[in-house]
């Protein structure tokens, strides 16, 4: 049933099309869906393009981050820069080729998809890593280019890179949070935990500011060359230092301060640290006990992640068009162009034959260039993209075949195959319908788990064991009636050929009677 079903023309973005967005989420968390999902994502076709995925990201991290340190420690330009703020521009460009697949594949279903599964936080999280990764790259290339001169190295550079370098890191968690449901529990659980204890943090940050002004106050006039609470913004800083245990009682010397310093301790490491901690526990709890298989973001994450994937496969599996190849070639030509523009050589040339506005023109049109034709090319996506080829068994195009056939793919193939099972977490997949998450409810996730799985096991077991028995007692009821049936059967047939003998006898014997009567009235 579940393949069959999964076969079905256009089952993924008829989901997706659905009106309600509580439908939508109802109907990825059934179990059906989820098999089909978990399935698809087991898939070797789907773990390429998520291999992809992982290697473009994972090079971008090293790469900005290699570029990042080399800027800021003031080093120049050598091969080894080139290589990472190339490699670094590969992955940008990647990562802007699959965000516009995506909205392409939610905009051919419909508006409403597009508009609801485009600007999720997921989402907001890859666009900040982009556009704080492009001006990263930018901003080193001109302070590097220079020699520092006209641009250097400050703390709000440093700063930027930091951020960007945290949005790419979150970019990572937020995509293994579509393909692993481990990854997907524990983004759910964070949400929740936090939820939780909103009210208790927000006490947490009263007592912070009003200890932090209170210190201030007190003691800003005493000892100022050792004191930390003679600047105003160290303060905040040093009460937070108390909260971490670091903290010097011979500061307060007053006996208003010696009061204040005791019932701070007391009120945020005793009362709102045990309850910060009780209600954590509780919430961690709940959480476990009542997770999410079912979870409406995990389902529908990995429902429009497996659904863009699809349309990728279809999109470069089928026979191009003329729009196509063009699209292709004006983005490989853009993007080279591009790669030229950002040697420093090269762009150097050029400003002795043409102004900074020109070049400046230039790049920007470049830029124009390359967004239209990667929405050229994406825009082929179609309904039919979603739909697996079912006359073609493996690779439908010659580039895939050729690929295929390749020794050197052939040797990697395995490896990365294994790999991205561990990634994705395989193993916990169950394609009988059961969810993903029951093999690891006895791992990490608490001891209300432990219970809640020893509960459904035995009430699996019962269920099981009733079945067996009904079906048992529903077998022996039938073939009783059967047998009553039967022997009934026969008892009434007996009767039927006795009577039918009876009557026979009496109808040959009235038979007879007539005989003997008539000849006696001839006589």
């Amino acid at each position: 049933l579940y393949y069959k079903v999964s076969k079905l023309d256009y089952f993924l973005p008829s989901i997706l099309a659905l009106e309600e967005t509580a439908e939508v989420d109802r109907a990825s968390k059934t179990k059906l869906l989820r098999h089909i999902l978990d399935k698809e994502l087991g898939s070797r076709p789907t773990l390429t393009m998520a291999f992809f995925d992982l290697f473009f990201l994972l090079m971008l991290l090293v790469t900005f981050q290699s570029t990042a340190y080399h800027v800021v420690e003031g080093g120049a330009q050598n091969g080894r820069y080139l290589t990472t703020y190339f490699l670094s521009m590969f992955g940008t460009l990647y990562a802007v080729l699959r965000k516009f697949g995506q909205m392409s594949s939610m905009l051919k279903i419909s508006k409403q998809a597009f508009v609801e599964n485009n600007f999720r936080w997921v989402d907001g999280i890859d666009w900040l890593a982009i556009m704080l990764v492009i001006g990263g790259i930018i901003w080193m290339e001109v302070a590097i280019s220079d020699s520092f001169q006209s641009v250097a190295v400050t703390d709000y550079m440093r700063s930027y890179l930091a951020a960007a370098i945290c949005a790419i890191w979150l970019k990572l968690v937020s995509w293994l949070s579509v393909i692993n449901w481990q990854v997907i529990n524990l983004v759910s659980l964070f949400y929740q935990v936090v939820k939780g204890i909103r009210w208790i943090l927000f006490f947490l940050l009263i007592a912070i500011f009003a200890s932090s002004q209170m210190f201030y106050v007190m003691l800003s006039g005493q000892n100022c060359d050792e004191n930390g609470y003679c600047n105003k913004q160290n303060a905040y800083l040093q009460v937070w230092a108390i909260l971490l245990g670091q903290f010097d009682v011979a500061d307060y010397q007053t006996t208003f301060s010696v009061i204040a310093f005791v019932a701070f301790t007391f009120v945020t490491f005793i009362v709102l640290g045990y309850a910060l901690i009780a209600t954590s526990i509780d919430i961690y709890n709940k959480a476990v006990t009542f997770r999410s298989e079912n979870s409406a973001y995990g389902n529908r994450s990995r429902l429009v992640y497996i659904a863009e994937l699809r349309a990728f496969r279809r999109l470069f599996d089928q026979r191009w068009t003329a729009m196509q190849y063009c699209a292709s070639l004006l983005f490989l030509t853009s993007t080279v162009v591009l790669f030229l523009f950002a040697a420093e050589q090269i762009r150097a040339s050029l400003g002795e034959y043409y102004s900074g506005g020109i070049l400046g023109g230039a790049v920007c049109l470049l830029l124009i260039f390359l967004l239209v034709s990667i929405t050229a090319f994406v825009s082929h996506m179609t309904y039919y993209s979603f739909v697996e080829n079912s006359g073609t068994k493996g690779c439908g195009s010659t580039l895939c075949r050729c690929l295929a056939s390749n020794f050197i793919v052939r040797i990697f193939a395995h490896p990365i195959e294994r790999l991205m099972q561990f990634v994705v977490d395989i193993d916990g997949i169950h394609l009988d319908g059961t969810p993903s998450t029951a093999k690891y409810t006895d791992s990490w996730q608490g001891s209300a788990t432990h219970v809640r799985c020893h509960v459904k096991r035995m009430l699996m077991h019962s269920e099981g064991h009733m079945s067996s028995k009904l079906r048992n007692e529903l077998f022996v009821m039938e073939m009783r009636h059967k047998k009553a049936n039967d022997r009934s059967r026969s008892d009434v047939l007996t009767e039927i050929r006795a009577s039918e003998e009876r009557m026979e006898r009496m109808i040959s014997d009235f038979r007879g009677w007539m005989d003997r009567r008539i000849p006696s009235k001839d006589e």
